[in-house]
């Protein structure tokens, strides 16, 4: 019974790991990648960071 416990714990405990770097990861590339793709493919640079009030 005990070994079921720290089996499931051990699932869980990976499961939530493998959660967490892909949110982590996910954010980081959205975050970092999404300004550079608007101003080039959206906007066509026809403003800077600072007429659209980004910096």
């Amino acid at each position: 019974m005990v070994d079921q416990v720290f089996a499931l714990m051990g699932s869980l405990f990976v499961f939530a790991v493998i959660l967490g770097v892909t949110v982590y990861a996910l954010a980081y590339f959205v975050s970092h990648d999404s300004t550079s793709y608007d101003m080039e493919f959206l906007w066509d640079n026809r403003f800077t960071r600072e007429e659209l009030e980004l910096e």
